[in-house]
C-alpha cells in the first residue's frame, strides 16, 4: 500500500499541473461555476492523497509501526495535515500563477484559489470526522 501511495499523491499532483497548464481542449460545462466545482473536488483529492504520503511517510520511519490505511485512519496527525494542507495550497497558488504567466489561453483567477481552498478544508474535515469515528468506536 505504501508503494502505491508513495507515487500516486506526486503523479496525481502532475496530472493537476499539466491539466491546469495545458489548453483545455474539454468542452465547457453548461453547470453554474462547474470548474469550481472541479476546482474544489481536485483539491480536496490532493490534500487527502499528500496526507496520506506524508503520514505513510512518518509510519516507515517508524520500526514498530505497521503500514495500513486503518492505523493512518485512527491516528489523526494535525501535524500532518496542515503539512499537507499548506502543500496542496502552495500548488494550487503556484499553478493559477503558472495560469497568467506561463500557459496559453488561460488566466489566473482568485475564485480558482478559493475553490482549492474549500477542497482542501473539506479534506481536512473528512479526516477529522473519520478520526472521531474511529476514536469513538475505541472508547465505546
Amino acid at each position: 500500500m505504501h508503494r502505491l501511495i508513495y507515487w500516486l499523491a506526486p503523479l496525481y499532483t502532475a496530472a493537476i499541473v499539466i491539466a491546469s497548464l495545458i489548453k483545455n481542449p474539454a468542452p465547457p460545462i453548461n453547470v453554474p461555476n462547474g470548474d469550481k466545482i472541479y476546482h474544489t473536488v481536485a483539491y480536496f483529492i490532493m490534500a487527502l492523497v499528500w496526507y496520506f504520503y506524508f503520514y505513510t511517510r512518518y509510519l516507515s520511519k517508524q520500526s514498530h509501526s505497521a503500514i495500513r490505511v486503518t492505523t493512518i485512519f485512527k491516528h489523526w496527525s494535525r501535524t500532518i495535515a496542515i503539512g499537507a494542507a499548506v502543500f496542496s495550497l502552495l500548488v494550487g497558488v503556484l499553478v493559477e500563477f503558472g495560469q497568467e504567466y506561463i500557459a496559453v489561453n488561460r488566466t489566473m483567477e482568485f475564485m480558482d484559489v478559493l475553490a482549492n481552498i474549500a477542497g482542501i478544508i473539506l479534506a481536512l474535515l473528512v479526516l477529522l470526522i473519520i478520526d472521531k469515528i474511529f476514536n469513538k468506536q475505541k472508547t465505546a
